[in-house]
């Protein structure tokens, strides 16, 4: 079942944001349905959604943190990932 992701970054900013994305790279991610982010009050916010929780996992494993410790500040790759909501999507509209 499709997992959603919504991340609130109350530390790292849009150009912090920025950096770990190049270092993840543009190439394909297993799982990844859609991945939605901006910058709110100097902060990023994103929305993801995977094809099911065991895909967001390995891709925040394998990939995601290990671009968040090559790319921030040793602080801010130990404090981890910002606060997020997560949950398994019940129901889906298409437009």
């Amino acid at each position: 079942m499709a997992w959603v992701q919504i991340e609130r970054a109350h530390e790292s900013t849009w150009d912090d944001y920025q950096r770990v994305a190049e270092t993840v790279g543009g190439g394909p991610i297993a799982g990844l349905v859609y991945h939605g982010a901006g910058e709110h009050a100097g902060r990023w916010v994103a929305v993801t959604v995977w094809e099911s929780r065991e895909a967001e996992e390995r891709f925040r494993e394998t990939r995601l943190m290990p671009a968040v410790a090559a790319t921030l500040a040793q602080g801010s790759a130990e404090g981890g990932p910002p606060p997020d909501e997560r949950f398994e999507v019940q129901a889906i509209r298409e437009p």
